[in-house]
């Protein structure tokens, strides 16, 4: 693999080696800045919901909040095509093949492109029915509406980063990630209190803030590929389409994408139920998703780790090491599914107290939240891990499947049977350990045939051209 000397000015050291050495050690190594990225994501996340809770108001912020679900499915979609991205590279690396990795890189940054722009044209004109069909309060509506229409301007630059991204990672370089991250995202801190302290646009100044700096985001991550040694390197010229390639990447990325959007997705009838509650529900809610999303983030980077190294021993076809990967990564993940969920659970108030600080009646509603899901988090650990070992196989629909019915499936009808029975917050949230506990159960069932039937197909490929030769 060609040395990665990366950009002037920005820490970065050669890339992790995938293949060799302590499978556990090289884990952690790449993970740590994976989860250091995600943790800044929602550190900077939960500054702009601190700035709008005490500089805008409850209203402002549930405004906001009432739109995570809708704003958390579109995200999870297109960026889990990230994924088919990544699997498709890292096999590339795996196998030691520059050139396949180059058209990867230059077929992947333009279909990200296409598709961020086509995702801004449609979010622009669906997002009054939609928060409609959410039942939004009627007093917040008209502000989560502006909101959301302005946030969708960014979306082609937040699918090229997330692409560009994801390039990087395949190839063991997860430090420069973490770098652009910082520095979008302290703009970003900067520019909402700019726009929401002093100048006092709210919900306004909250999502110009996130468009200015997802398009710096992808300004930095493209000129670093822009920037790179030959072998590596993004040349806009060479920007294409390959219907071969783009077949690969969703084959993989499509599935992929509607696995992780049917997290998001199932979350939209239990917003539905949550903004059925009120004003202060939705704001407590809102805050309290800043606990889940810390948790979240780190188990999905550790599980993301995951799927990168499975990616290149199935390139290189280092199947024993796959099984040794898939083992620690569950190991690490469950170890932060306990202890991160036991510190949401145990500071659940003191936390959604942080960004609403004049409203206890929220605090309580977010409260109620934080404890069904933190306290069980460690269950998803078990479903993420087996899904990231799948899609680094390239293996991505029967596990979209799985999740459709599972999660979405079962949640709706929970959201609409069982919720107006009982209608508080833990026990429209107790439903996510138990989605998780389907959702395995069902894996489980899959997974060797589907990894054995992977294998086969793999070493079958391998055998064909030296049979020719």
């Amino acid at each position: 693999m060609a040395k990665n000397t990366g950009e002037k000015g920005i820490p970065v050291k050669k890339p992790i080696d995938m293949l060799h050495g302590n499978v556990m050690s090289s884990l952690l190594r790449f993970a740590l800045p994976l989860v250091l990225t995600g943790w800044l994501q929602m550190l900077f996340n939960s500054a702009d919901s601190l700035v709008v809770g005490r500089f805008a108001g409850s209203a402002a912020l549930a405004a906001v909040g009432a739109t995570f679900a809708f704003v958390m499915l579109v995200i999870s979609f297109f960026g889990g095509l990230a994924a088919g991205v990544t699997v498709c590279a890292a096999n590339d690396v795996g196998a030691g093949d520059a050139e396949s990795y180059r058209e990867t890189m230059h077929v992947s940054v333009l279909l990200a492109l296409i598709i961020g722009v086509c995702v801004m044209a449609l979010g622009e004109g669906i997002c009054r029915p939609i928060l409609r069909m959410m039942h939004a309060p009627e007093d917040i509506i008209d502000s989560a509406v502006t909101y959301l229409r302005i946030y969708f301007l960014c979306m082609p630059a937040q699918m090229v980063y997330n692409t560009g991204a994801s390039l990087l990672r395949a190839r063991g370089d997860s430090r420069r990630p973490l770098f652009f991250l910082a520095l979008s995202g302290a703009c970003n801190v900067a520019l909402n209190v700019l726009f929401v302290a002093a100048f006092k646009w709210n919900v306004v100044g909250v999502a110009a803030a996130t468009v200015i700096t997802q398009y710096l985001s992808a300004f930095l991550v493209l000129r670093a590929h822009m920037r790179e040694e030959t072998a590596w390197r993004l040349e806009p010229g060479k920007l294409c389409l390959r219907k071969k390639k783009i077949a690969r990447i969703l084959k993989i990325g499509v599935p992929a994408g509607l696995q992780v959007s049917m997290l998001a997705a199932s979350d939209i009838p239990l917003q539905t139920a949550v903004n059925s509650l009120g004003s202060l529900a939705v704001s407590g809610n809102a805050a309290a998703l800043n606990i889940d999303g810390l948790i979240f983030s780190t188990i999905e980077s550790l599980t993301q780790a995951c799927t990168v190294f499975t990616g290149q021993c199935v390139g290189a076809r280092m199947f024993d090491r796959t099984r040794t990967v898939f083992k620690d990564s569950l190991l690490i993940t469950v170890t932060a599914g306990l202890v991160f969920g036991a510190i949401g659970s145990l500071l659940r108030y003191q936390i959604v107290a942080l960004f609403l600080p004049n409203a206890p009646e929220a605090v309580a509603f977010g409260a109620d939240r934080a404890l069904a899901v933190s306290t069980f988090v460690f269950i998803y650990s078990v479903m993420g891990t087996i899904n990231a070992s799948l899609r680094g196989y390239g293996i991505s629909l029967p596990p979209a499947l799985v999740n459709i019915v599972a999660l979405f499936g079962f949640r709706l009808v929970w959201a609409f049977a069982y919720f107006p029975k009982h209608p508080t917050l833990f026990h429209l949230y107790i439903s996510y350990p138990i989605a998780w506990l389907i959702a395995i159960a069902l894996l489980l069932v899959i997974y060797r045939p589907l990894v054995r039937r992977a294998r086969e197909k793999l070493e079958a490929e391998r055998a064909a051209p030296a049979a020719g030769e």
